[in-house]
C-alpha cells in the first residue's frame, strides 16, 4: 500500500533544471532573425514585444506571430497553450493597418 500517493506531486514547480520549462523561439522578422528563450508560460504578446524591441521594428503596425501558417491568436494565450516546446521557428508578420 506504499504506492498510493506516488503521482500526486509531479506537477509542482520549482525544479530549477532545463528541459520542459523553456521554449527557444527563432522568429523571422522583417528586420532579420530574432532568437530568444522564453518560459513556456510567456504570452504571445510578450514574445512580439521582445522581438519588436530587439529588432527596432515599428510597433505602430499590427504584428502577428505565425507558426506553420497558423496565426497564434489570441496573443494573451501562452506558448504552451499552443503546444510550442523545444526550439520553434516562427514568423513575425505585419498585418498592415488596413488603410
Amino acid at each position: 500500500m506504499a504506492h498510493e500517493h506516488q503521482h500526486e506531486h509531479q506537477h509542482e514547480h520549482g525544479h530549477g533544471g532545463h528541459g520542459g520549462d523553456e521554449v527557444t523561439l527563432e522568429v523571422g522578422t522583417p528586420k532579420g532573425l530574432f532568437t530568444g528563450t522564453f518560459p513556456k508560460t510567456a504570452k504571445i504578446e510578450d514574445v512580439i514585444a521582445a522581438a519588436v524591441e530587439a529588432k527596432g521594428i515599428d510597433s505602430g503596425e499590427s504584428l502577428e506571430l505565425v507558426y506553420n501558417g497558423d496565426v497564434l491568436q489570441p496573443v494573451q494565450r501562452t506558448l504552451v497553450s499552443f503546444g510550442l516546446a523545444g526550439t520553434v521557428k516562427l514568423e513575425l508578420v505585419a498585418t498592415g493597418s488596413g488603410v
